[in-house]
């Protein structure tokens, strides 16, 4: 009797690190289609060549990929995606060279998400300049250099749009989305001093959450523990039970962020279009 529960306890413990493994290096896996594979590969592009510019919500491996569902609306285009899991606005400025060597015609930057969250308490900020190995904690102030300086940087790209971020939870009145508000009116802000145009992903997004077809249960928690656990168990659910993106974030009471921070498919359909639209007529 005890070996056998002993057996079965090993086997739990194996599945659930293999697991926490394939987790882990997905998260870091690059996205298809980076601005060093177009430089290796000699490519020249026929139709537009745009570069999308920002965190793990262009990234797309963290939920649906709205840069995957450009390529298939514009097959003749090419769209570089770098966006890159967990970045703030610095380490854009850091990797920015290689995506200006490709010479994109558009650039749509949505950036922020990361270096909000990492401002909004202090706990929140030391992980991020641990984890990301920044010079310094984000803060709002950086942002409102860094920002600016960065659009500077692209100004050799004859197109740019900014797009302002997405909500944290879902909660509009919340903490972390006041928090968010700040940094949505100084993107919008820059877009004009810099006579840039703007997606408003935040406007979109909202009229989307206004559509919620059940009860909200929880909001976002910025501790650590609780940020990987619901990361982690939105991917078990993804890719060991076969639910979709949506399906996972409906069983927590979600509408468009299944871990409160990253797009399901409503979401990244919000961001499509959005996009979709801009290009369409740019």
């Amino acid at each position: 009797m005890f070996i056998p529960i002993v057996l079965t306890l090993l086997a739990l413990v194996i599945l659930v690190v293999g697991l926490f493994i394939f987790v882990i290096v997905a998260i870091g896996k690059p996205p298809q289609g980076r601005a060093q594979e177009y430089l290796e590969r000699g490519e020249i592009s026929q139709g537009r060549l745009v570069a999308c510019i920002g965190d793990s919500l262009t990234h797309g491996n963290l939920g649906d990929c709205w840069v995957d569902h450009l390529r298939d609306e514009f097959p003749q285009d090419i769209f570089l995606n770098e966006g890159v899991n967990g970045d703030v606005v610095w380490q854009v400025h850091e990797r920015l060279k290689t995506t200006l060597k490709c010479r994109p015609d558009v650039a749509i930057l949505m950036i922020g998400s990361n270096d909000a969250m990492g401002s909004f308490d202090q706990s929140s900020g030391e992980r991020y300049k641990k984890n990301n190995k920044l010079p310094e904690i984000p803060t709002f102030d950086a942002y409102k250099k860094l920002l600016p300086e960065l659009i500077d940087r692209l100004s050799e790209i004859p197109t740019i749009v900014l797009c302002t971020l997405p909500p944290i939870g879902e909660y509009p009145d919340s903490a972390i989305n006041q928090h968010i508000g700040k940094f949505n009116f100084f993107i919008k802000k820059t877009a004009l001093e810099k006579n840039i145009s703007v997606l408003d992903v935040s406007d979109s997004m909202w009229d989307e959450l206004s559509k919620r077809t059940y009860p909200l249960k929880k909001n976002y928690n910025p501790k650590m523990t609780v940020i990987a656990k619901d990361i982690y168990g939105a991917w078990i659910k993804r890719y060991i039970f076969n639910k979709t993106w949506d399906g996972v974030a409906e069983s927590r009471g979600q509408w468009l962020l299944f871990d409160q921070i990253h797009l399901g498919e409503r979401g990244a359909r919000v961001m499509l279009n959005l996009a979709k639209g801009y290009i369409s007529t740019s």
